[in-house]
């Protein structure tokens, strides 16, 4: 196998690994955001929705960093912050 094709297959392994890392803990990062907004509201004391709230922004993190990584790039990257949008959209509904 040549250099160029080493390293293609290379960059598609990383993609499809990021893609699905990223959606599955993207989609479970946004079930969590859409139940605190729907039941956890109306079923929970307010400091448990605080808490789930806030683990929504702990698990968007953590899944951007992973995938950041998984790229080859720091975990501290700006892109990081992507992983903050639904514990945002999440908030933006809680408390207005």
């Amino acid at each position: 196998m040549s250099e160029s094709e080493t390293h293609s297959l290379d960059l598609v392994q990383r993609l499809l690994v990021s893609f699905l890392v990223g959606g599955v803990i993207g989609m479970v990062d946004c079930v969590l955001g859409i139940y605190v907004v729907t039941t956890a509201r109306q079923q929970l004391p307010p400091d448990s929705v605080i808490g789930l709230w806030v683990m929504t922004g702990v698990v968007g993190l953590a899944g951007a960093a992973v995938v950041l990584l998984l790229n080859r790039r720091k975990p501290y990257h700006p892109l990081v912050l992507i992983g903050l949008l639904p514990m945002a959209v999440a908030g933006y509904l809680l408390f207005s």
